[in-house]
């Protein structure tokens, strides 16, 4: 039963939450991530090549990522916590399977699907869980609970390279779904918590329905207010929970009768205003970008490692290497100096043209050392570019938008994810070198970087601002401002209600 409280706990069961969702950062992200220790055994295992290979773990990254709207949708639906234990199981079922896989595209339907789908479905429902336990404390909270990605990422490539040399690589994955199973036990501390929705000031007259409170959603040239339910809300799918959701136009002075629209609809017509957005165009397709090149290395560096000469647990502590780079990164982005003049913006573009630059030189690199000082380097770079990207996200849209902005950017980016890693692969097949497969690896990341430098020449008054070419007296684009709802030709001061994790 959903607890209800009059604020968040910054606290107590809090941070048993906190806990929970870094085990499952752990297992989810950090198992997913390491996968590329395999790469080797399922080539050799079934006389594949090298971008038929990638495909494996490419579609399981992917969908990790991408599956964030039926997560979202799903734990708006039935409830973060069963969602969350049904996805680990499900992401252990698909580890059992692989362990049984007798051809490649088994793989890609267990590896690739189903423990995907289920690493997905335990993922993002538990993002949104911090940032509803705490307020005050949010920062802190959300550090330790997400840092668990990098840290599944640093430990499990040494412990599946254990693995495989005592159990074979389908021993690996039997006891990788009993890691897996763990998401189940504690995706049960994921006690539900129920909010009050923000009440207007004492001068400001009810809504026509009280029993509907309004909710901000994006808007073009009109404001749209959705009402609020009092189940929990997904904060990356951006869904509403139920078909009572109605939505008030309010154009030109003059409010509309409130009709029905269905969490799909609702989800789609913010999708179109936001992609009429320029600005947010141009940061997806950076993003995009990012995705395509920033997840190469994680699935061809050990290979390529072991391509040069180098021990099987040498080459394995290479990613793991990356991963601590990725934890300093996104550790990091947060105490980066910023001044009028030098914002978040030009931060996320200097990373991104430090990032893809390192591998671009990366091809020079033949020993032990240089390639660890690369992993490191790129680690450091991508994680401060992963961070950024959602900064410049939230000061570009807003708090209301921020939602479903994030949840198409993430889709976007798993369709990079989908296609950079075959995409390296096929480039080592025709060449038997990984040289032309970091050189795409660096391009997309600098191509990345130019394209949101287009957005400081853009006029748009959000983009002056988080460029620090317009200072703005009422402050950032990101501070939740009321917006006037008339009903019953009175004007009521509605509140923003900002619900995400990040």
């Amino acid at each position: 039963m959903t607890r209800p409280y009059t604020k968040p706990l910054d606290g107590g069961y809090g941070w048993a939450v906190v806990l929970s969702v870094f085990v499952i950062c752990t297992c989810t992200m950090g198992v997913t991530r390491s996968f590329g220790v395999f790469f080797i055994e399922f080539t050799s295992q079934f006389n594949q090549p090298a971008t038929a290979t990638s495909w494996v773990i490419s579609v399981a990254m992917a969908i990790t990522f991408g599956g964030a709207f039926f997560g979202g949708m799903f734990g708006t639906m039935f409830g973060f916590r069963p969602v969350a234990m049904v996805g680990g199981v499900l992401a252990a079922t698909g580890c059992i399977l692989t362990s049984f896989a007798g051809s490649i595209v088994h793989l890609y339907l267990t590896t690739g699907v189903l423990t995907g789908f289920g690493s997905s479905l335990a993922f993002i429902p538990s993002m949104s869980m911090v940032g509803k336990y705490f307020d005050k404390k949010r920062a802190i909270a959300n550090g330790i609970a997400f840092s668990g990605v990098s840290v599944g990422n640093i430990v499990f490539p040494l412990v599946f390279t254990y693995l495989i040399e005592e159990y074979g690589w389908r021993g690996s994955f039997l006891i990788a779904a009993g890691v897996m199973l763990n998401i189940t036990a504690f995706a049960a501390l994921l006690r539900p918590i129920q909010l009050p929705m923000p009440t207007p000031g004492p001068d400001a007259q009810a809504p026509a329905n009280p029993k509907a409170p309004f909710r901000n959603g994006p808007s073009d040239g009109e404001q749209r207010d959705l009402p609020r339910d009092d189940s929990e809300m997904a904060s990356h799918a951006g869904a509403g929970p139920t078909d009572e959701m109605k939505v008030a136009i309010v154009s030109n002075g003059k409010s509309a009768t409130p009709t029905p629209r269905s969490p799909g609809k609702m989800i789609l017509a913010q999708w179109k205003s936001l992609l009429a957005y320029i600005p947010f165009v141009c940061l997806t397709i950076s993003v995009f970008l990012l995705g395509f090149g920033f997840f190469i290395p994680f699935v061809h560096m050990a290979p390529r490692a072991r391509y040069l000469g180098i021990e099987q647990y040498e080459a394995a502590f290479l990613i793991s290497m990356t991963s601590i780079g990725d934890l300093v990164g996104r550790l990091a982005s947060g105490f980066l100096p910023t001044s009028r003049r030098f914002r978040r913006l030009h931060w996320y573009i200097l990373c991104m043209l430090a990032m893809g630059t390192s591998s671009l030189l990366s091809p020079l690199a033949s020993g032990y050392a240089t390639l660890a000082t690369y992993s490191v380097f790129y680690g450091i770079l991508g994680g401060a570019s992963m961070s950024i990207s959602l900064t410049v996200l939230a000061e570009l849209v807003g708090p209301a938008r921020l939602s479903n902005a994030m949840g198409l950017m993430t889709l976007l980016m798993s369709v990079g994810i989908l296609g950079g890693p075959p995409v390296a692969g096929a480039l080592f097949d025709a060449t038997k070198t990984y040289t032309l497969s970091f050189i795409v690896a660096g391009c997309a990341p600098v191509l990345g970087g130019l394209i949101v430098a287009i957005l400081l020449c853009l006029g748009d008054e959000n983009v002056r601002r988080v460029s620090g070419r317009e200072s703005s007296p009422t402050g950032p684009a990101n501070r939740a401002r009321p917006s006037v709802v008339k009903s019953d030709d009175k004007e009521v001061l509605t509140p923003f209600v900002f619900e995400t994790s990040v």
